[in-house]
């Protein structure tokens, strides 16, 4: 069967608009809130919050897929980003800008998850891993460049544009989705029962969420501050880092996702967090340009090749009926990493500065290699 019929192309397109939108203003964010006078430690709240409010939502997201539907979240998720990005212009003031997180997170809470339960859908087993790399293609192909036009575009024509140019691109995820199929079973059950916690998780995804959890702490970091620790290093733009490192997953994801479907999920999980901890450590002693596209290099491969692999563990633990509440319980794992990283690297860069913080993400990753070693020549689950 071909993976690359029209739902899956369209579902590609829109999530690429989708974290393009995200991507373009990545590095401004944080720029922005120094901008409005935050600090370290307001900036890894405001990276923070926006996941934990994605956090929040993953498991509704998730619920709500299985039990209403895909198709209106994957709709749901660029919208929000849209509208969000459009506000970004009106914020006067740090506390109003936490807020607009917690409303721009909730579209990343509902439209990744929908869209990822899409893919499991479409894909037969055989292939899934390779389905889920290809897919993942959309969330860092942008990253090649979106980051650094979106440096450039803030210092040639300001923060307002930058924002408005973000809610465009979003809008065309809309577009694109527009046209999707319903995937969901028809042996799901509607929604009819009140909803209780125990439906919102699944606990047989939790053994890959605490990996995703390790992996998704370091990106926390990256995200949040190196944007700042470039600055203050004199590395140059930021963008740099963020171009090499989606060039970089771009080019594992596809052959990352196939070696998981023939080789076994673990044996490609263990070896990417190793490789995410690497990068970290040589961000850490970056000293100009070239250590920074190396440690790029080293931290895309990891996370390129982890994320896939992680996906395809996931879906493989559960039912097709029981997909939505696995892939809400994996993203809720993932927000959770990020939110926590963001947070607590915040805290350990002003007591300790940033190559010690780098040092703490760096050991969380391997730590996370150490429990997905456990039976790693398992080839599934």
């Amino acid at each position: 069967m071909s993976l690359y019929r029209r739902p899956f192309v369209l579902l590609c397109a829109s999530s690429f608009f989708f974290y393009l939108s995200s991507q373009l203003i990545l590095p401004v964010v944080p720029l922005y809130a120094a901008e409005l006078g935050g600090r370290e430690a307001d900036v890894g709240l405001i990276v923070g919050v926006f996941a934990f409010s994605a956090m929040v939502f993953r498991p509704l997201a998730g619920w709500l897929a299985d039990r209403v539907g895909r198709r209106p979240l994957v709709l749901l998720g660029p919208a929000v980003f849209a509208g969000a990005a459009l506000a970004y212009p009106a914020v006067g003031a740090i506390p109003t800008l936490l807020l607009l997180r917690v409303l721009h997170g909730v579209g990343m809470g509902v439209g990744p998850t929908a869209a990822t339960v899409v893919v499991a859908d479409l894909a037969p087993v055989e292939r899934r891993g390779e389905a889920l790399g290809v897919f993942g293609l959309t969330m860092t192909a942008g990253m090649a460049f979106a980051p650094y036009l979106g440096i450039e575009l803030m210092r040639r024509s300001g923060f307002d544009s930058t924002f408005v140019v973000a809610a465009a691109i979003a809008a065309a995820g809309v577009i694109a989705a527009w046209a999707l199929p319903e995937t969901r079973p028809a042996t799901a059950r509607a929604a009819r029962a009140p909803l209780s916690p125990g439906e919102l998780f699944s606990a047989r995804a939790l053994y890959p969420a605490a990996m995703v959890v390790a992996l998704c702490f370091t990106f926390g970091g990256i995200v949040s501050f190196l944007p700042l620790h470039a600055a203050r290093a004199g590395l140059g733009n930021p963008g740099l880092f963020y171009t090499v490192f989606a060039l970089t997953a771009v080019v594992v994801r596809w052959s990352a996702g196939r070696l998981a479907d023939s080789l076994g999920r673990r044996l490609v999980i263990v070896p990417s967090l190793v490789l995410a901890g690497l990068g970290l450590v040589a961000l850490a002693s970056a000293s100009g340009p070239a250590w920074l596209a190396a440690a790029a290099v080293l931290y895309g491969i990891g996370f390129g090749a982890g994320q896939p692999a992680l996906m395809a563990m996931t879906t493989d633990r559960v039912a097709p009926e029981a997909r939505g509440r696995a892939m809400g319980t994996f993203f809720t794992a993932w927000e959770l990493g990020i939110s926590g990283g963001s947070v607590l690297l915040g805290v350990c860069a002003a007591r300790a500065g940033y190559p010690a913080m780098w040092w703490v993400a760096a050991a969380v990753a391997w730590a996370g290699a150490c429990a997905g070693a456990r039976d790693i020549t398992r080839r599934r689950g």
